[in-house]
């Protein structure tokens, strides 16, 4: 992940690591990949990660709104 993300959606690292160690929910993606999320007002944070053997890398991030993917569980 780019750090330009980060700026582009007014995101600080720390709500990006507090949402993968600490997720409200995860969801299972596209090709195996997972969906963490975390709520922070009225939006989410969305981490899609995925393992490269035992170890997790972040492939994007981004900060929609709560209604849109949030499912509660």
């Amino acid at each position: 992940m780019q750090l330009k993300e980060l700026k582009k959606w007014q995101l600080s690292e720390k709500m990006v690591i507090e949402t993968l160690l600490f997720p409200e929910e995860v969801l299972i993606g596209h090709r195996g990949r997972y969906i963490a999320h975390k709520r922070f007002g009225s939006h989410i944070v969305r981490a899609i990660y995925e393992y490269d053997e035992k170890l997790p890398v972040l492939i994007t991030v981004y900060f929609p709104y709560i209604d849109r993917y949030f499912k509660g569980g």
